[in-house]
């Protein structure tokens, strides 16, 4: 696992504390025969040329409202502290959703933003600065003392053999501040919980609850009194946003469950109605099937979900040797493109995409508009079908790969998926040549929303998507 990513995560912590089917994923790819394609032994790159796309590709867009496109919808990470003016309309006319940052400043810039206010669930900060969002453990203080049918001491719990007080609370540090952990069975914390979320989403579209995955509470609770296991603790969450969910009404909860897919995280994703999946997208992960089948099956749910990329746009230049551009003017491109095609293979098959989010950067030191990929704003309408296995073989280095393509209103999405962490080679010596169906004058969009020249045929390097439009559609 790259580094960056542990470290994109306690970023992501500390910064947000701070700022307070011709065969289908039925049929699995190891018990599918081989598809006869091509493969090219001569590695060289194909890059197309730039050509204006036509103003008809980009239909369907508000600038004043969200959902701003009819095709997507959009999701920002606010820990960004360079904001001008320039900066928030720009923002404003290109994000539906926005977590973090001021709710304020969003709704100024576009009134019908769903603005989520970051918080902690199942912890709370230990001499903290008094954030109800964070640091809530003095407000709990005085809370309880105003409702005395309720034991502030039986709203945390205990270390197992630990004694009933304060110094014996589950205690534990994370990205550099103490926490206490509450009891989310307690019937105080519970009301306790849902009056502070109450006070500090009052003028916001609802709350994002970081570390809220079965992995985080695995990781930290250790042998409790009041539970038997982590695993426990994590039911008992459910019922506690359960609670949350009822006392918040039409407001939206969503959790930060990572790339935790366990069934309990499933319970709790339903009961909060939300779930921001970080990291989740990734161009080097072999097992994006049961992801985007995750994906799915909690949007089937009635659940909104945020699809984060794992990379960033800035971690991409330390990869230009290993992941060059491929098809793409620069490897930034081509990941970004990898990354919407995944997406697009994820959606549901309804007219809808409102249930589904993207969010293809997830560091904050430059401004969004000088890295947004262009591409997401093509309008190549609603899917008509599901993803498709469509060929399968082995490539010019004998590594096994997987094409998937699923066929959309306007154009047709083709991503190669690698298969196993010993096939991480993305060079040109990985490329094969996938066929174009015939009958359709198949033009590729590239991400910077320009288009190349007709085509009747790909060339996919490992890890390599397109994104093909119909001549006839345009």
């Amino acid at each position: 696992m790259d580094w960056r990513l542990d470290l994109r995560k306690s970023f992501l912590a500390l910064a947000a504390i701070i700022a307070a089917a011709a065969c289908t994923d039925a049929t699995s790819p190891e018990t599918t025969a081989p598809l006869a394609t091509s493969v090219d032994t001569v590695a060289t790159p194909t890059v197309s040329a730039s050509i204006a796309a036509p103003l008809s590709l980009f239909t369907g867009y508000s600038s004043s409202q969200s959902q701003h496109w009819t095709h997507i919808t959009t999701m920002m990470t606010d820990y960004y502290y360079s904001w001008t003016s320039t900066e928030r309309a720009w923002a404003g006319a290109h994000y539906d959703n926005a977590m973090s940052g001021s709710g304020s400043a969003w709704r100024s810039a576009n009134p019908t933003v769903n603005h989520l206010t970051y918080a902690l669930l199942w912890t709370t900060i230990v001499g903290g600065t008094g954030s109800l969002a964070t640091g809530y453990s003095t407000d709990m203080t005085t809370w309880f003392r105003a409702h005395p049918q309720y034991s502030i001491e039986k709203a945390f719990v205990h270390r197992k053999g630990a004694s009933f007080n304060s110094a014996g609370r589950v205690y534990y540090n994370h990205w550099g501040s103490n926490r206490w952990a509450i009891n989310p069975a307690d019937p105080g914390a519970i009301a306790y919980t849902i009056s502070r979320i109450q006070r500090l989403i009052a003028t916001e579209s609802g709350v994002f609850f970081d570390e809220a995955s079965s992995g985080d509470m695995g990781a930290h609770l250790g042998l409790m009194q009041e539970f038997a296991s982590a695993s426990a603790y994590t039911a008992a969450i459910g019922k506690l946003l359960g609670a949350l969910k009822s006392g918040v009404g039409s407001k939206r909860i969503m959790l930060n469950t990572a790339e935790y897919t366990t069934p309990l995280d499933s319970i709790n994703a339903v009961r909060a109605g939300a779930v921001h999946l970080e990291m989740f997208n990734n161009f080097k992960y072999s097992g994006m099937i049961p992801r985007w089948q995750w994906i799915e099956r909690l949007a089937s749910l009635g659940v909104f979900v945020d699809v984060v990329s794992t990379y960033s746009t800035q971690d991409m230049p330390s990869m230009a040797t290993s992941y060059p551009r491929g098809n793409s003017a620069t490897n930034v491109q081509r990941a970004k493109l990898w990354e919407l095609a995944s997406y697009y293979l994820a959606i549901p098959t309804s007219t809808s995409t409102k249930l589904v989010a993207l969010q293809l950067e997830n560091q904050w030191s430059k401004a969004y508009s000088t890295i947004w990929t262009k591409a997401q704003e093509a309008n190549i309408g609603h899917p008509t079908g599901a993803r498709v296995q469509k060929y399968s073989g082995t490539d010019p280095l004998g590594n096994r790969y997987y094409v998937y393509t699923r066929d959309f209103e306007r154009a047709l999405v083709v991503l190669r998926l690698q298969q196993g962490w010993t096939t991480q080679t993305y060079t040109d010596g990985t490329a094969i040549t996938v066929p174009l169906p015939s009958g359709e004058s198949w033009i590729p969009l590239n991400a910077d929303g320009t288009v190349g020249t007709k085509m009747t045929s790909l060339r996919l390097r490992n890890s390599e998507a397109a994104i093909v439009l119909k001549g006839s559609r345009m």
